[in-house]
């Protein structure tokens, strides 16, 4: 099984078109050992960071170990960019696999826009073993792409053996803890960042939607975002940007773009990934009838 398409949809004005980013060096495959140094790599080094089963869970995470200076890919890249893909299907006693990602960042040129980490990162990894007590063998194929004033990608095979009888490596647990924390959260009505109504937007002449969004009154621009997902791989829904905001509630706007051809819009739902200050949280939101296809 493949977490997350190895390439992305990206959008043009008017249509979807499957891009392929331009890498100008050859994809780095060899294999890395979760109980040896892994070979160094141009960018970044990967490794599986893995503290072992914990009260029936097992507790491990994909670090990207970016070299000064690189850039590395969220889930959904934005406008250029690969995102980190998983083949776990040579695993053994693993009935589920779950990547999971810290809230981003923004970066790049105006008109193309990336997101994703401009420091190391720990992705943590969401297992269903099929024997809470073990052993399982968790066997991956792991590619990523990095970017500096070229683009690469890196790619590694990791494997790690976890068992319940195994001690636990207290280190790695308390690094695994420290990157759960700075996961996305649940909404909570109300509570700032929260959608507070999704809408067409009349006066654009392409379709567009609005998102009104409860922020701090006093909030940093820096560290505030919005992001905005579909319901699968197949959507690459533009960057939202602010424009309008007051008494702590902003207005973001994207274009109705990126969306598979004959897709339906009524009864989709949009997974948003808000930041406000310190505090991320996901919300998802049902689009209705009035925001229909033009």
């Amino acid at each position: 099984m493949i977490v997350t398409s190895m390439f992305r949809r990206l959008r043009t004005a008017s249509s979807v078109r499957l891009a392929v980013p331009v890498f100008l060096a050859l994809l780095v495959a060899d294999s890395v050992s979760a109980a040896a140094p892994p070979a160094p790599r141009p960018g970044a080094t990967l490794r599986l960071v893995s503290a072992g089963i914990v009260e029936g869970r097992a507790e491990v995470g994909l670090e990207i170990a970016l070299e000064p200076g690189w850039k590395t890919y969220w889930r959904t890249p934005g406008d250029a960019g690969i995102p980190p893909a998983i083949d776990w299907s040579k695993s053994r006693g693993v009935g589920g696999l779950e990547l999971r990602f810290p809230a981003p960042v923004r970066f790049g040129e105006a008109d193309a826009r990336s997101i994703g980490y401009t420091e190391p990162v720990i992705l943590p990894i969401d297992l269903a073993l099929t024997d809470p007590a073990g052993p399982a063998v968790l066997d991956l194929d792991v590619q990523v792409g990095v970017c500096h004033d070229i683009c690469v990608p890196v790619s590694a095979h990791l494997t790690a053996t976890l068992a319940a009888a195994a001690p636990v490596d207290r280190g790695a647990l308390a690094r695994l803890a420290e990157a759960r924390a700075r996961l996305p959260v649940a909404a909570v009505k109300g509570v700032a960042p929260w959608v507070i109504s999704l809408e067409r937007d009349r006066d654009a002449t392409a379709g567009a939607l609005l998102v009104k969004v409860k922020m701090p009154e006093d909030d940093d621009d820096d560290r505030c975002d919005v992001l905005v997902e579909g319901p699968n791989d197949d959507w690459a829904l533009p960057l939202p940007e602010k424009i309008a905001e007051s008494g702590g509630r902003e207005i973001w706007r994207f274009d109705l773009d990126g969306i598979p051809r004959g897709a339906k819009l009524e009864g989709t739902e949009l997974r948003f990934t808000m930041r406000a200050r310190d505090r991320v949280v996901e919300q998802r939101v049902t689009l209705d009838a009035t925001v229909a296809a033009p």
